[in-house]
C-alpha cells in the first residue's frame, strides 16, 4: 500500500482492466493506454529495444533495463507496450509514473512485494528526494538478489542526473541502458498512419503531409490531434479528407 503524509489509503486499480484489488492496496498506477504496443513502435532500433524488453518480461534476459531519451522519443509509449505484452504473457506487472509517486511517502510504497514486474516513467522526477532514492536503492538491489524485474525511464542518461544519494544514481546502471532515438521527421508520417489505421482511420497521403506542415510535428501532439480526428469521423460518419481535417481542427488549440 502506499499511504500519504495524513495517513490516507489509496486504492491501486488493476492495470489493465480498472478493478480494485483486494490483497493489496497500492496508489497511483499509470493508466494502460491500450493503443501502446510493440507492434507498433516505430524506431530504427525497435528490433534491439522491443527484444530486449520481450526478454524481461519472459524472466529470460536481463532483470533491469533503463530506457532513456528527449521528449517524444517513445519512453512512455514503450512502457505502456511492456504493460500490454505481460498482460498478453500472464506475468504480474504495476505502473507507475514517478511524477506522482514523488507527491507520496516514500516509506509506505511496497509495491515490488507485490508483483513480479515493476514498471516506473519518469524515474528521475524521485531524483534530489533522499527517502525515494533509498527506496529505489533496496528496489534495484532486489533485482539482483530477490528476483525482481525492472523498468523504468530516464530523460537523460542517469550519470547526468543529479541524485542525492551516490549509491542510488550508480545503481541505475547497473542493468541495461537504452539510449532512445528521437522520431525523426521522417517517420513521423509512418507513425501517424500505423496509429491511425488501429483507430480505424485510413489517412491519405495528403492528410498526412496537411498535418505535418500546418501542425506540430511533435508526436505527441499529432498523437492527440488524431484522437480528435477519431472521435469526429465517428460522430459524422465520413471519410477524413483535409477539408473535413480543416472543419474539425478550426476551433482546436493544435496549431504550432
Amino acid at each position: 500500500m502506499l499511504r500519504t503524509k495524513a495517513g490516507l489509503f489509496l486504492i491501486i486499480y488493476i492495470l489493465n482492466e480498472g478493478i480494485p484489488i483486494k490483497a493489496a492496496q497500492i496508489a497511483l498506477p499509470l493508466r494502460f493506454d491500450r493503443h501502446f504496443s510493440f507492434d507498433n513502435y516505430v524506431s530504427p532500433q525497435s528490433s534491439l529495444i522491443v527484444g530486449n524488453l520481450k526478454a524481461l518480461i519472459a524472466d529470460d534476459g536481463e532483470s533491469m533495463i533503463g530506457l532513456y531519451g528527449a521528449s517524444d522519443s517513445g519512453k512512455t509509449h514503450l512502457i505502456n507496450a511492456c504493460a500490454h505484452y505481460a498482460r498478453q504473457q500472464g506475468a504480474s506487472f504495476q505502473l507507475y509514473d514517478g511524477l506522482d509517486l514523488s507527491q507520496f511517502d516514500a516509506a509506505g510504497f511496497d509495491g515490488p512485494e507485490t508483483c513480479e514486474i515493476l514498471a516506473v516513467d519518469n524515474l528521475d522526477a524521485l531524483c534530489g528526494n533522499r527517502l525515494w532514492e533509498e527506496k529505489f536503492y533496496q528496489i534495484i538491489n532486489s533485482c539482483k538478489n530477490e528476483g525482481l524485474r525492472l523498468v523504468f525511464t530516464l530523460s537523460e542518461n542517469p550519470s547526468s542526473l543529479k541524485c542525492r544519494l551516490a549509491d542510488f544514481q550508480s545503481r541505475l546502471s547497473w542493468g541495461l541502458l537504452l539510449q532512445l532515438p528521437t522520431t525523426a521527421e521522417t517517420d513521423i508520417g509512418k507513425v501517424i498512419k500505423l496509429r491511425a489505421g488501429l483507430l480505424g482511420i485510413e489517412l491519405s497521403k495528403e492528410v498526412i503531409a496537411y498535418l505535418m506542415v500546418h501542425y506540430s510535428r511533435e508526436l505527441s501532439r499529432q498523437i492527440e490531434i488524431l484522437r480528435i480526428l477519431d472521435q469526429a469521423s465517428l460522430s459524422e460518419q465520413k471519410r477524413i479528407t483535409v477539408p473535413l481535417v480543416k472543419q474539425i481542427l478550426a476551433d482546436q488549440s493544435c496549431r504550432d
